[in-house]
């Protein structure tokens, strides 16, 4: 599509592979005929969209779950392919990674030297334990989903945040492997969301309260970016916060925002009524006092024999 000028200019938009990748993004160039010479002179750049950005958790997940397939239906000769450089399997930043359970690593595209390594142990900069919670992702009922941590960009210092998705298959012949990818700089988005609560209720229901100081440990896979767990009692006392521990112990049901609404009775009699559920409402950034935009996904959960609402959520603005 193009926007024109009288200037004998205008925007050209189209899809277009950056410098060494294969994949067409989207770009946007300006172009200028040069009349003496009968020139097109033009310049662009790729439009790095928050609508891209979302179709990325959809493509990684897409991306594991067909390296899962393969290696399901040909296990470990499908290694090779994995490697191949150029493939639909590795170009550029997106390859596919393989471990064992064990936490050995098999596959590895941008350094093939550091397969047979262990990777266990891994931490990012913030000494969060990825290598475990990547095992343990793996290792659970639903065996998949994501992890956010900040880990630098190939050829990078500073670290940026890192979301992988991870998925458990097992091959041909009976060994379980994780297989997984990620990307940079991601927003949050509400299956992030989702997936976090899930793992929330499935470590309360399994450990009780003991799990409440996993969820406020910063090195656990429940706090990155903006997103925290937080735990509400059906009588509306915070049992878990976070990004605002002032607010543990205290009876919140009668919190409401703006316009009135009692978000904190939305939360609970949602839990009740549907099991789960989204609610919209004004909250601050954790560190913020300026009140956001925020959208919490609510669920049931039974701790001890008694309801409680397991939450989180994500800014919109």
């Amino acid at each position: 599509m193009r926007k024109k000028s009288r200037s004998g200019g205008g925007y050209v938009e189209y899809w277009f592979p950056e410098m060494e990748q294969r994949r067409s993004q989207s770009k946007r160039s300006y172009v200028l005929l040069f009349k003496p010479f009968k020139w097109v002179v033009g310049s662009g750049y790729y439009r790095d969209t928050k609508a891209q950005q979302y179709k990325a958790a959809i493509e990684v997940k897409d991306f594991v779950k067909r390296g899962a397939e393969l290696i399901a239906a040909k296990g470990e000769s499908s290694f090779d392919d994995l490697r191949e450089k150029g493939s639909e399997w590795f170009d550029g930043e997106r390859y596919l990674f393989v471990w064992d359970m064990n936490g050995l690593r098999y596959v590895y595209p941008p350094d093939r030297k550091r397969e047979g390594e262990y990777v266990r142990a891994l931490k990012d900069v913030d000494d969060k334990p990825i290598g475990e919670l990547l095992i343990e992702i793996a290792a659970s009922k639903e065996g998949k989903g994501w992890m956010h941590y900040r880990w630098p960009k190939p050829g990078q210092d500073t670290p940026s945040w890192k979301s992988t998705y991870v998925m458990r298959v097992q091959s041909p012949l009976g060994k379980a492997f994780i297989v997984g990818s990620g990307a940079y700089d991601m927003p949050i988005q509400k299956s992030f969301v989702v997936n976090v609560v899930d793992s929330a209720v499935n470590l309360l229901e399994r450990e009780g309260p003991k799990g409440f100081n996993t969820l406020k440990d910063k090195r656990s896979q429940y706090l990155y970016q903006d997103t925290y767990v937080f735990v509400i009692a059906d009588n509306g006392v915070e049992l878990v916060n976070a990004a605002f521990p002032k607010l543990e112990g205290r009876n919140v049901i009668e919190y409401k925002d703006a316009d009135g609404n009692y978000f904190v009775k939305e939360f609970i009699d949602v839990a009740k009524k549907r099991g789960h559920g989204w609610v919209d409402y004004p909250w601050p950034k954790p560190g913020d006092v300026v009140r956001s935009h925020k959208s919490t996904y609510v669920q049931k959960a039974i701790v001890d024999g008694k309801m409680v609402v397991v939450c989180a959520g994500l800014y919109k603005d």
